[in-house]
């Protein structure tokens, strides 16, 4: 009964060594890992080999975790069974249970949060041995998990990004609270990842809220309402406020009008330009490299119907991505 005891808590601390090192390696934030790297020690290089395979190490703690804690659970098992037959292996339940998650999980877990740059070092070594010592069972449960991944559509790149993203932002926060960075800074590199995941519908202006004209209006009339307005650049529809037929730009109106020419006589129809639909689902870094490469400053918007639904101009885009930087300059402009 002894050496059951024994063994069971020898595979306890196993599985709060797998548990502790798995939260003190992956939690190493991008300052620390690079603190590490530059110790140049043998450790410091094994750390940086483990954690720049995330995937394989992961598979290696989850099973050494697994191995040891399903052998404390049986040999648990059997021990209880032994005084108790009937309700034996419902009572090793009942106390493994919370003694694997107390000792096995939180408390180890805790402490390689706390401690994890004193941690890793530790950690590295055994895990590196026992990462060889099991390959044959890791290659063949990573090839798995690759496989079903790739079924569900999840892409090995995308996990990557994902990992690399957070970290980049985190060490973005760091810097800023180290006072590396400045306030703006850190915003701007912070639009910078968010403005990919961002849809022209979400930012661009309704179309309720649209200020346009009717191509119907003559050049003289249109002088006198540009000059009230602010716009450079204004939609121009038929019949209805939905159809957009042109775009008119300000300076092309203001070239005739100081031409002093027969020509504002005629309706802005004549003067406008083509307008350049996109639809409304379009991710704005999509839209903001066809604006530039186009060098149009002015998007109309489409439902997946084919109705116009908003605008976008380059201003709004640029908006995204400088904020308030964008917006006192705008205001400093105007």
């Amino acid at each position: 009964m002894l050496l059951n005891i024994s063994i069971i808590l020898l595979f306890l601390v196993f599985s709060g060594f797998f548990s502790g090192s798995e939260t003190a390696l992956f939690s190493l934030s991008s300052i620390q890992r690079e603190r590490i790297k530059r110790a140049g020690t043998k450790k410091s290089l094994l750390i940086g080999k483990l954690l720049s395979r995330p995937r394989k190490l992961i598979v290696t703690i989850l099973i050494g975790n697994d191995m040891v804690n399903i052998a404390a659970s049986v040999i648990a098992a059997s021990l209880f069974v032994s005084f108790n037959k009937e309700h034996g292996e419902w009572i090793a339940m009942a106390v493994m249970t919370p003694v694997t998650l107390i000792f096995a999980e939180v408390i180890p877990k805790t402490l390689a949060m706390t401690y994890n740059e004193k941690v890793a070092p530790f950690v590295c070594g055994p895990l590196h041995f026992f990462s060889k010592l099991i390959f044959p069972i890791r290659a063949i449960l990573y090839n798995i998990s690759v496989f079903l991944l790739k079924i569900v559509g999840f892409e090995k790149s995308h996990i990557v990004t994902a990992i690399m993203e957070d970290e980049f932002r985190a060490l973005v926060d760091q810097s800023h609270e180290s006072g590396e960075i400045n306030r703006a800074e850190r915003d701007l590199i912070h639009n910078v990842f968010e403005f990919s995941d961002t849809y022209a519908f979400e930012i661009m202006t309704p179309l309720i809220e649209i200020f346009s004209l009717s191509e119907a209006i003559t050049i003289e009339k249109a002088v006198k309402i540009v000059q009230q307005s602010r716009f450079l650049r204004i939609p121009v529809y038929r019949d209805s406020f939905e159809n957009i037929v042109g775009i008119l730009y300000t300076k092309d109106l203001l070239k005739i009008n100081t031409a002093k020419s027969g020509g504002i006589k005629d309706t802005i129809q004549k003067i406008c330009r083509k307008p350049f639909f996109v639809y409304e689902n379009i991710k704005t870094d999509d839209l903001f490299h066809i604006l530039k490469k186009k060098r149009i400053h002015i998007a109309i918007c489409k439902d997946n119907q084919g109705k116009v639904s908003g605008l976008l101009t380059m201003d709004d885009l640029l908006g995204e991505l400088f904020g308030e930087i964008h917006d006192e300059y705008d205001r400093e402009l105007k």
